[in-house]
């Protein structure tokens, strides 16, 4: 059976329908209605019949001048699709025997028919296909689908000139790209997850230096000096807390038990230096990503606000 062939609806040009005939090997183009269920087939003897006659003063051409002669392009001259193929069509079930078959396509005189599963086409078998497989049977029951001597085509790598996918085939091509970008969203969520980690690995053994300490509180004095009444301190993901900044965010009081690395540091030297000088601290998460939280900063006020 050959799986890979052009089919048509009844509405088609007749001009496609030869072109397609002629690209194509197996010399049948099948008729389908929108349950793609065989209708009708299109063979090269329904486009001759469908040629119109010549001209009658010409007389007949002689045999050795039609020779090796190549035949004209098909015009279909205002002619239908229905006008000229032959219906209804005759089809094969999937789970049809050899025997049955055989018999059928010599009291219909087929050279080819439709193969359906159900209703819908799923290919074109050949009568030649059809001998060949009972030259070669051994058990008179075997069906036409069955070991050893399949008459299904195997599976080709790339389709051929007369291919014409269907509008369930762009929508499967349509979804294996869905998969492929969700996958990929996937797989970049979760390298951004392991990287993100890792950072908090990082950040989360790392510690506040002297000059570090020294570098924010001077920078506090040079925002006081611009009339400023608080400063930020250091900013960093919420993900370093120990709870996910979900203490920062509520807020709760014992937020300070929940850092870090150096934001734990910079709220010890808050407490130990700054605090009994009159200065506040607070926390709070500066940023929501897809409404989780993203950073947080510490600030250092002063002032009326303190």
């Amino acid at each position: 059976m050959t799986r890979h062939f052009p089919f048509v609806t009844a509405d088609a040009d007749l001009d496609y329908v030869a072109k397609l005939l002629s690209e194509c090997e197996i010399g049948v183009v099948p008729v389908v209605d929108e349950q793609l269920a065989p209708i009708g087939i299109v063979t090269r003897s329904n486009l001759e019949k469908g040629r119109p006659a010549p001209a009658a003063d010409l007389g007949p051409i002689p045999e050795f001048l039609l020779q090796n002669r190549r035949k004209a392009p098909f015009r279909s001259n205002g002619l239908a699709l229905r006008q000229v193929m032959t219906a209804p069509a005759i089809s094969v079930p999937s789970g049809a025997k050899l025997s049955d078959i055989a018999k059928m396509m010599q009291e219909h005189h087929l050279k080819r028919a439709p193969v359906v599963d159900g209703h819908k086409i799923i290919g074109v078998l050949l009568r030649r296909e059809v001998l060949h497989a009972l030259s070669g049977r051994k058990h008179p029951q075997q069906d036409a689908f069955s070991q050893p001597k399949p008459i299904l085509s195997p599976a080709r790598s790339e389709p051929e000139a007369c291919d014409i996918a269907t509008a369930e085939d762009f929508r499967d091509l349509v979804a294996a790209h869905e998969r492929q970008l969700e996958k990929e969203r996937e797989d970049r969520h979760r390298a951004m997850l392991e990287l993100r980690e890792q950072r908090i690995k990082e950040l989360a053994a790392r510690r506040l230096t002297e000059g570090q300490w020294r570098e924010m509180v001077s920078q506090a004095r040079r925002a006081a000096a611009s009339g400023l009444t608080e400063h930020l301190l250091i900013r960093f993901p919420a993900q370093l807390c120990l709870d996910g900044g979900r203490a920062i965010n509520a807020p709760d009081p014992h937020w300070p038990d929940m850092l870090r690395g150096e934001p734990a540091d910079v709220f010890k030297r808050w407490r130990n230096e700054l605090q009994p000088r009159g200065f506040k601290i607070a926390a709070q998460i500066v940023d929501f990503p897809e409404g989780l939280p993203g950073d947080a900063a510490l600030f250092l006020m002063w002032g009326k606000r303190a």
